[in-house]
């Protein structure tokens, strides 16, 4: 039986987002929506000891004008402009009450359920230890210089955006008391960067210190380096200097209702490119990890070297079987199938040449030496040293602290990087 109604993972909506980050900040950003008879075991803690939080969500009905047939939003927003026109958009606003997790008696009630969410929003942490701490998504963007603008480091005690060279300047690392004031402090200065012209042109040439334009700029930074800090897990400290914008702010609100909402349309629009960039870069570093902690696993496991007839080591590397007789296939094939019924990678050690090996893997029979004691079965041919690898199992012994192995490693590696061919029987 269902006793809560998920209702949000994480703040999407940027007027859910800034309502929630105080109480966020106290209990976590889990929270959820009860609802139903049954829930009323579960939020019985919650209603009676704690009110709850408003949570705002706009969906929308798409009608075509003419049939009244209703298709998806997600649908509506990938049609073209022309193709838009034929529908007609109904919004409506939800108001749902929300609260916290941790609010609730839900760890005791449904302990399974408190034990999935907590792992669906477990966040990872960047490391802010002294001078190693790092963020590396973004120590990689400043370093490599991918923003959309230069962030320069400079040792000295002011951090700016400077519009006309279009430049961020920051203090370095080291200058800052943690970690997280000096990526608070370059997220705030990248949301200022983000009005320039060229991106989303917010910034005004009348909007000089002291003005008013330059007070709302000062509060999209200061907004977006919020959410952006909360987005990666980290505390965002609030500019010593902000408290002196609070009134023109204030005034700004009382003057004009719509001053929130066009603030809050801008710190998005900001935040968001931000975020995107941040996770695009955490994205290669993930893969660049993953494809490490692969070099660093087991070789495949060895099925044994065999000294291969040359005419063979074309069919069993690439499948060509040029030149090759059909009873010359049968016998490759064979093989294959006796020796690797699950497949097989494939190295040939050239410098492993034998001219006149009596001995092959296997080839045509020596008829003549079949009733000799002692002769080889087959005709001599010219021969190669071939390693057979299994294409799945991996070797279960300790490998890390024989360079011997780690050798192999690397050189199966190289081999699957070569597209190395494999088949299976």
């Amino acid at each position: 039986m269902q006793y809560v109604k998920i209702a949000i993972k994480r703040f999407t909506a940027m007027a859910n987002r800034l309502m929630l980050l105080m109480e966020s900040r106290i209990h976590g950003n889990m929270y959820v929506r009860f609802g139903g008879r049954s829930a009323e075991t579960c939020c019985r803690k919650a209603v009676r000891r704690r009110k709850p939080s408003l949570l705002f969500i706009t969906t929308f009905t798409v009608v075509d004008k003419e049939t009244k047939e209703k298709i998806k939003y997600d649908d509506y927003k990938q049609l073209s402009d022309d193709e838009k026109q034929k529908y007609a958009v109904y919004p409506k606003l939800n108001v749902y009450n929300v609260f916290n997790v941790d609010q609730s008696n839900i760890k005791e009630a449904r302990p399974e359920l408190y034990a999935k969410l907590a792992e669906q929003n477990i966040l990872k942490k960047p490391e802010l230890n002294g001078e190693a701490f790092s963020f590396e998504a973004m120590d990689r963007m400043i370093r490599d210089n991918r923003w959309i603008c230069p962030i320069k480091l400079e040792h000295q005690d002011n951090a700016f955006y400077s519009i006309s060279k279009n430049q961020i300047t920051l203090p370095e690392k080291s200058q800052f008391i943690d970690g997280e004031s000096f990526y608070g402090t370059a997220f705030h200065e990248m949301t200022h960067s983000t009005g320039a012209e060229d991106v989303l042109n917010r910034l005004k040439p009348s909007g000089g210190f002291g003005s008013a334009e330059y007070a709302r700029e000062e509060l999209v930074a200061e907004l977006g380096s919020a959410l952006i800090s909360q987005r990666y897990g980290l505390t965002k400290h609030l500019k010593e200097d902000s408290a002196a914008y609070l009134k023109s702010w204030l005034q700004s609100l009382k003057e004009s209702p719509e001053f929130i909402k066009t603030t809050l349309v801008d710190v998005k629009k900001a935040s968001s490119i931000i975020t995107q960039k941040i996770d695009g870069i955490q994205l290669e570093i993930d893969q660049e990890q993953k494809e490490a902690a692969e070099q660093k696993q087991a070789p495949l496991k060895d099925l044994g070297t065999y000294d291969i007839p040359e005419w063979a080591v074309n069919y069993l590397e690439n499948g060509d079987i040029t030149d090759l007789s059909d009873e010359e296939v049968n016998l490759v094939d064979e093989f294959v199938r006796k020796q690797f019924p699950n497949g097989f990678v494939m190295n040939v050690d050239w410098d492993n040449v034998n001219e006149l090996n009596s001995y092959p893997a296997f080839g045509e029979r020596n008829t003549k030496a079949l009733t000799n004691r002692g002769e080889s079965p087959y005709l001599a041919t010219k021969t190669y040293g071939v390693q057979f690898l299994d294409p799945k199992l991996r070797e279960t012994k300790e490998y890390e602290s024989s360079p011997h192995l780690e050798g192999i490693v690397a050189e199966e590696h190289q081999l699957q990087n070569e597209n190395i061919w494999h088949r299976a029987r």
